[in-house]
């Protein structure tokens, strides 16, 4: 069978199809290629706002520091020593803890070795949790303080912490306690009785806990806390070191 040959029209017509096919072709090129490019862009700027995303929550978040910091000495604190001091000991505690105890008389021998140059801040923070006579213990030597007599009643309870700490009638031997150093004892058992008294305790129990406080005792000196030094040469040492950089 003879092929039909094209007529001239036909053949332009042809063409005119190849062109706009190819022309399709193109375009389609253009418009995948256009869209792998903005594709790319915007993948680049996701992860450079993620990037500036993480080094903003890093550099509002450091390591090891905290943003808590510890309240500065007031007027309502227990304080034994000069206040004019160049080293300020405070020691969040607690009578009933055995610990504590033990570390009553490095603090006790500081003070007549530094008798002038350090000011020792007792803030309470009673375990009621794990010790039963955890805060009638504070609130006995608060009671004694509001009469002046801090000290007296402290080496009185942490000495003879043993004798009370599982009495069921702790009170009672508090109150001789009280007797002993000639306290007013009507003053006393209306201060010991006292929500003021009950008050005071808490919100310095509630310092504590948002310093991060959750053991005693725990030792802040010059508003540093201090890790790992219970020994009075330990102690002797950071004391010694902060006395030469207040010169």
């Amino acid at each position: 069978m003879q092929e039909k040959q094209l007529t001239k029209k036909e053949r332009r017509e042809i063409r005119q199809l190849e062109r706009i096919s190819e022309e399709k072709k193109q375009s389609s090129q253009k418009l995948l290629k256009t869209v792998g490019i903005w594709t790319g862009v915007v993948g680049i700027i996701i992860l450079s706002i993620f990037g500036l995303l993480q080094l903003a929550n890093t550099s509002s978040t450091p390591g090891t520091e905290t943003s808590a910091k510890i309240t500065p000495v007031g007027k309502d604190d227990i304080k034994v020593g000069s206040s004019s001091a160049k080293v300020t000991l405070v020691e969040y505690a607690d009578f009933q803890c055995p610990g504590c105890a033990a570390f009553y008389p490095v603090v006790k021998q500081l003070l007549a070795d530094y008798e002038g140059k350090i000011l020792y801040v007792y803030r309470f923070f009673p375990l009621r949790q794990i010790h039963k006579n955890a805060l009638t213990s504070a609130q006995a030597a608060y009671a004694a303080h509001l009469q002046g007599k801090f000290p007296e009643m402290e080496d009185l309870l942490f000495t003879n912490q043993t004798v009370w700490a599982e009495d069921n009638n702790a009170s009672d031997i508090f109150l001789s306690y009280a007797q002993k150093i000639n306290l007013d004892l009507d003053k006393y058992k209306k201060d010991y009785n006292s929500e003021e008294t009950k008050k005071f305790i808490e919100k310095q129990e509630n310092g504590a806990i948002s310093l991060g406080v959750n053991s005693t005792p725990t030792i802040f000196i010059n508003g540093e806390q201090v890790q790992n030094a219970r020994t009075y040469e330990a102690l002797k040492e950071i004391v010694e070191k902060e006395l030469k950089a207040s010169k």
